[in-house]
């Protein structure tokens, strides 16, 4: 191509060539003014390249931006729940705290109220042994001895306390 046919070929084409096809264009046999032609369309070329790049940039930016505010956003809300559920865990805490205690206590307990019982049932015997001798000395008869009626009580008292009173004497009633 001789340079006219490049410069008219440029002029027609120069806004579809691109930056990469304007530096693969052998520049040695160029005019000067063909040289600062394609200079200033790569220049343009890379300040449109550096608008599209500043405007992503700032598209990115935004959006890191509004990331960062809905991150900033769920921190505080997780450290508001967090904040409200200290008393609850404190609670919680403390009532496995006082559960264990008890757990602890319970054996003890067990082992006072097994030796209170003992000694209530050994009361108990005791109650009923000196009761049945009570009541034998003033000669209250017990169930099984009611059935023989005042005389039937009587003789029997005086047989037992007195075992040699009726083959001596016949004493009646």
């Amino acid at each position: 191509l001789t340079r006219q046919n490049e410069r008219a070929f440029l002029q027609r084409n120069s806004k579809k060539l691109t930056a990469t096809e304007l530096f693969k264009t052998d520049i040695s046999s160029k005019t000067e003014q063909d040289f600062r032609i394609i200079n200033i369309k790569l220049i343009a070329g890379v300040e449109k390249n550096i608008g599209d790049i500043k405007k992503t940039m700032a598209t990115d930016k935004m959006e890191n931006k509004n990331r960062h505010d809905e991150l900033k956003n769920v921190i505080n809300e997780i450290h508001n729940k967090l904040e409200a559920s200290k008393p609850r865990i404190g609670k919680a805490d403390r009532g496995i705290c006082d559960l264990e205690d008890t757990i602890i206590e319970k054996p003890e307990a067990d082992k006072k109220r097994d030796k209170l019982i003992q000694e209530h049932e050994r009361f108990r015997e005791l109650t009923d042994t000196v009761k049945c001798n009570y009541i034998r000395i003033i000669g209250i008869p017990e169930e099984e001895e009611r059935g023989k009626g005042a005389e039937g009580v009587l003789e029997q008292i005086l047989a037992e306390n007195f075992p040699n009173l009726e083959k001596e004497v016949n004493v009646g009633i």
